[in-house]
Protein backbone atom coordinates (compact mmCIF):
# COMPACT_ATOMS: atom_id res chain seq x y z
CA UNK A 1 0.00 0.00 0.00
CA UNK A 2 1.40 3.11 -1.11
CA UNK A 3 1.93 5.80 1.60
CA UNK A 4 0.90 8.72 0.21
CA UNK A 5 -2.56 8.83 -0.49
CA UNK A 6 -3.96 11.12 -3.29
CA UNK A 7 -7.23 11.75 -3.66
CA UNK A 8 -7.52 13.85 -7.07
CA UNK A 9 -11.13 15.72 -8.21
CA UNK A 10 -12.39 18.76 -8.13
CA UNK A 11 -13.27 18.71 -4.57
CA UNK A 12 -11.95 16.06 -2.21
CA UNK A 13 -14.87 16.76 0.14
CA UNK A 14 -17.32 15.69 -2.56
CA UNK A 15 -15.76 13.50 -4.41
CA UNK A 16 -15.04 10.40 -2.00
CA UNK A 17 -18.66 10.61 -1.65
CA UNK A 18 -19.97 11.24 -5.65
CA UNK A 19 -20.51 7.71 -6.44
CA UNK A 20 -21.92 6.46 -2.87
CA UNK A 21 -25.31 6.13 -2.11
CA UNK A 22 -26.30 7.07 1.49
CA UNK A 23 -28.39 4.70 3.28
CA UNK A 24 -28.94 5.09 6.81
CA UNK A 25 -28.86 2.57 9.57
CA UNK A 26 -31.67 0.03 8.98
CA UNK A 27 -33.24 -0.83 12.82
CA UNK A 28 -33.37 -4.55 11.72
CA UNK A 29 -29.65 -4.36 12.36
CA UNK A 30 -30.59 -4.42 16.27
CA UNK A 31 -31.62 -8.26 16.15
CA UNK A 32 -30.24 -10.68 17.73
CA UNK A 33 -27.90 -12.03 15.06
CA UNK A 34 -24.36 -11.74 15.02
CA UNK A 35 -22.33 -9.05 12.86
CA UNK A 36 -18.78 -9.43 11.65
CA UNK A 37 -16.67 -6.06 12.25
CA UNK A 38 -13.48 -5.35 9.61
CA UNK A 39 -12.16 -2.20 10.55
CA UNK A 40 -9.58 -1.20 7.80
CA UNK A 41 -7.28 1.60 8.83
CA UNK A 42 -5.16 2.89 6.00
CA UNK A 43 -1.66 4.26 6.83
CA UNK A 44 -1.40 8.28 7.29
CA UNK A 45 -1.20 10.32 4.08
CA UNK A 46 -2.01 13.52 2.21
CA UNK A 47 -5.17 13.78 0.43
CA UNK A 48 -5.95 17.03 -2.02
CA UNK A 49 -8.79 19.45 -2.58
CA UNK A 50 -9.16 21.68 -5.57
CA UNK A 51 -9.01 22.15 -9.07
CA UNK A 52 -6.29 21.12 -10.81
CA UNK A 53 -4.71 20.31 -13.85
CA UNK A 54 -2.43 17.08 -15.05
CA UNK A 55 0.71 19.12 -14.74
CA UNK A 56 -0.74 20.71 -11.52
CA UNK A 57 -1.20 17.21 -10.14
CA UNK A 58 2.61 16.10 -11.36
CA UNK A 59 4.19 19.27 -10.24
CA UNK A 60 2.69 18.98 -6.28
CA UNK A 61 3.55 15.24 -5.63
CA UNK A 62 3.27 16.04 -1.83
CA UNK A 63 6.18 14.53 -1.03
CA UNK A 64 7.48 16.97 1.66
CA UNK A 65 4.51 15.97 3.77
CA UNK A 66 5.87 11.56 3.77
CA UNK A 67 8.53 12.14 6.35
CA UNK A 68 6.10 14.36 9.04
CA UNK A 69 3.19 12.16 8.83
CA UNK A 70 5.37 8.87 9.80
CA UNK A 71 6.85 11.10 12.84
CA UNK A 72 3.64 12.06 14.05
CA UNK A 73 1.84 8.75 12.99
CA UNK A 74 2.38 6.53 16.17
CA UNK A 75 1.29 9.37 18.34
CA UNK A 76 -2.54 8.30 16.69
CA UNK A 77 -2.83 4.56 17.25
CA UNK A 78 -6.09 5.21 15.43
CA UNK A 79 -7.06 1.64 14.65
CA UNK A 80 -7.60 0.97 18.21
CA UNK A 81 -9.58 4.09 19.09
CA UNK A 82 -11.92 3.29 16.77
CA UNK A 83 -12.23 -0.49 17.92
CA UNK A 84 -12.76 0.64 21.12
CA UNK A 85 -15.57 2.97 20.33
CA UNK A 86 -17.18 0.54 17.92
CA UNK A 87 -17.04 -2.13 20.51
CA UNK A 88 -18.93 0.46 23.10
CA UNK A 89 -21.74 1.27 20.47
CA UNK A 90 -22.52 -2.26 19.78
CA UNK A 91 -22.52 -2.85 23.48
CA UNK A 92 -24.69 -0.11 24.29
CA UNK A 93 -27.06 -1.72 21.68
CA UNK A 94 -26.50 -5.26 23.28
CA UNK A 95 -25.99 -6.27 19.30
CA UNK A 96 -23.80 -9.52 19.23
CA UNK A 97 -20.50 -8.56 17.45
CA UNK A 98 -16.52 -9.81 17.06
CA UNK A 99 -14.05 -8.34 15.33
CA UNK A 100 -12.50 -10.08 11.96
CA UNK A 101 -8.94 -9.56 11.68
CA UNK A 102 -8.88 -10.66 8.05
CA UNK A 103 -7.63 -7.85 5.54
CA UNK A 104 -10.62 -7.18 2.71
CA UNK A 105 -9.43 -5.91 -0.94
CA UNK A 106 -12.50 -4.57 -1.44
CA UNK A 107 -11.94 -3.53 -4.62
CA UNK A 108 -10.97 -6.95 -5.95
CA UNK A 109 -14.32 -8.70 -3.92
CA UNK A 110 -16.28 -10.27 -6.36
CA UNK A 111 -19.25 -8.00 -8.04
CA UNK A 112 -22.53 -8.57 -6.42
CA UNK A 113 -25.40 -9.23 -9.47
CA UNK A 114 -28.56 -7.63 -8.13
CA UNK A 115 -31.40 -9.68 -7.96
CA UNK A 116 -34.96 -7.68 -9.34
CA UNK A 117 -35.53 -6.00 -5.66
CA UNK A 118 -36.29 -3.15 -4.14
CA UNK A 119 -33.69 -3.56 -1.74
CA UNK A 120 -30.22 -2.16 -1.72
CA UNK A 121 -27.53 -4.13 -1.80
CA UNK A 122 -23.61 -3.82 -2.16
CA UNK A 123 -21.75 -3.87 -4.68
CA UNK A 124 -19.53 -6.39 -3.54
CA UNK A 125 -20.33 -10.03 -2.45
CA UNK A 126 -19.54 -10.56 1.23
CA UNK A 127 -21.42 -13.80 1.47
CA UNK A 128 -18.48 -15.98 1.82
CA UNK A 129 -17.89 -14.74 4.66
CA UNK A 130 -20.92 -15.82 6.28
CA UNK A 131 -19.55 -19.56 6.87
CA UNK A 132 -16.05 -18.84 7.15
CA UNK A 133 -16.94 -16.19 10.65
CA UNK A 134 -19.70 -17.55 11.69
CA UNK A 135 -21.78 -14.43 11.73
CA UNK A 136 -24.79 -13.34 10.02
CA UNK A 137 -23.80 -9.54 8.97
CA UNK A 138 -20.77 -7.84 8.35
CA UNK A 139 -19.64 -4.62 8.99
CA UNK A 140 -17.32 -3.18 7.37
CA UNK A 141 -15.87 0.50 7.75
CA UNK A 142 -12.40 1.78 5.95
CA UNK A 143 -10.96 5.07 7.56
CA UNK A 144 -8.13 7.35 5.90
CA UNK A 145 -7.11 10.14 7.39
CA UNK A 146 -3.58 12.49 7.82
CA UNK A 147 -3.31 16.19 6.26
CA UNK A 148 -5.75 17.45 3.61
CA UNK A 149 -3.98 20.04 1.23
CA UNK A 150 -6.45 22.81 -0.72
CA UNK A 151 -4.77 23.99 -4.27
CA UNK A 152 -5.57 26.25 -6.59
CA UNK A 153 -3.23 24.86 -9.60
CA UNK A 154 0.24 24.54 -8.33
CA UNK A 155 -1.02 27.63 -5.25
CA UNK A 156 -1.56 25.59 -1.87
CA UNK A 157 -4.46 27.51 -0.12
CA UNK A 158 -4.68 25.91 3.16
CA UNK A 159 -3.80 22.69 4.70
CA UNK A 160 -6.23 20.93 7.62
CA UNK A 161 -5.97 17.51 9.06
CA UNK A 162 -8.66 15.06 8.11
CA UNK A 163 -10.66 12.04 8.32
CA UNK A 164 -12.90 10.49 5.84
CA UNK A 165 -14.89 7.08 7.38
CA UNK A 166 -16.97 4.83 5.16
CA UNK A 167 -19.18 2.00 6.28
CA UNK A 168 -21.15 -0.71 4.79
CA UNK A 169 -23.24 -2.91 6.74
CA UNK A 170 -24.28 -5.88 5.08
CA UNK A 171 -26.89 -8.77 5.78
CA UNK A 172 -25.00 -11.80 4.76
CA UNK A 173 -28.35 -13.57 4.09
CA UNK A 174 -28.93 -12.22 0.66
CA UNK A 175 -26.06 -9.31 0.65
CA UNK A 176 -28.61 -6.64 1.03
CA UNK A 177 -27.33 -3.06 2.79
CA UNK A 178 -28.33 -2.36 6.27
CA UNK A 179 -26.46 0.84 6.32
CA UNK A 180 -24.28 2.58 3.96
CA UNK A 181 -22.52 6.05 4.64
CA UNK A 182 -19.22 7.79 4.17
CA UNK A 183 -18.10 10.99 5.85
CA UNK A 184 -15.70 13.18 6.59
CA UNK A 185 -13.95 16.05 9.21
CA UNK A 186 -11.57 18.29 8.77
CA UNK A 187 -9.64 20.54 11.55
CA UNK A 188 -8.25 23.80 11.07
CA UNK A 189 -4.19 23.70 11.24
CA UNK A 190 -3.47 26.34 14.65
CA UNK A 191 -0.42 27.81 12.89
CA UNK A 192 2.35 26.56 10.62
CA UNK A 193 2.05 22.56 9.96
CA UNK A 194 5.68 21.83 9.95
CA UNK A 195 6.63 24.21 13.55
CA UNK A 196 6.42 23.20 16.91
CA UNK A 197 8.20 20.51 19.04
CA UNK A 198 7.65 17.24 16.92
CA UNK A 199 5.59 18.94 14.12
CA UNK A 200 2.56 19.46 17.09
CA UNK A 201 0.73 21.63 14.97
CA UNK A 202 0.03 19.08 12.48
CA UNK A 203 -0.42 16.34 14.87
CA UNK A 204 -3.25 18.68 17.02
CA UNK A 205 -4.84 19.00 13.14
CA UNK A 206 -5.57 15.35 13.07
CA UNK A 207 -6.11 14.69 16.00
CA UNK A 208 -9.10 17.62 16.03
CA UNK A 209 -10.49 15.74 12.99
CA UNK A 210 -10.12 12.45 14.61
CA UNK A 211 -12.09 13.50 17.78
CA UNK A 212 -14.79 14.89 15.34
CA UNK A 213 -14.75 11.95 13.40
CA UNK A 214 -15.62 9.63 16.43
CA UNK A 215 -18.43 12.03 17.54
CA UNK A 216 -20.23 11.66 13.79
CA UNK A 217 -19.88 8.02 13.89
CA UNK A 218 -21.93 7.67 16.60
CA UNK A 219 -24.44 9.38 15.78
CA UNK A 220 -24.57 6.77 12.49
CA UNK A 221 -25.45 4.43 14.89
Amino acid sequence: MKFLKLTFGILFLLSVTSCITTLPLNQQFYNTKKVGVILQVDSIGMAKAGGQGLLDMALTPGNRFTEPLKKVEPKFNLNETLKSEISSILNSKNKQFQFIDEKIDYQNLNKFEKPNSDKKYSKKDFRNLKTSNNVDEIMFINVKYGILVSYYGMIELDKQGYVNIGTEIVDLSDNSLLQQENFQTVAEMNGNWKKGEDFENLKNSIQNAINSSISTLKTKF
